[in-house]
């Protein structure tokens, strides 16, 4: 069984949900529960595709995770 790895950084608790897919959610409204979902980050060859909730069809690219991440922290 694979463990996934968890942090936290600038708020934010990313997921990986494989080698090249996160799950990010905002830890700074989990008060009540599960912190919400804001986006996944794919990463594609060099590239770094973010989608966010609540903004569909729409999805930006990065050359860094960090940029990403940066992306959502929004």
């Amino acid at each position: 069984m694979k463990t996934h790895v968890r942090f936290v950084r600038q708020g934010l608790e990313v997921s990986e949900i494989s080698d090249h897919e996160w799950r990010v959610s905002d830890t700074r409204v989990a008060a009540l529960g599960a912190p919400p979902v804001v986006g996944f980050i794919l990463q594609l060859d060099a590239m770094f595709e973010v989608t966010q909730i609540g903004r569909p069809g729409r999805r930006t690219y990065f050359r860094s995770f960090d940029a990403a991440l940066d992306e959502l922290h929004g």
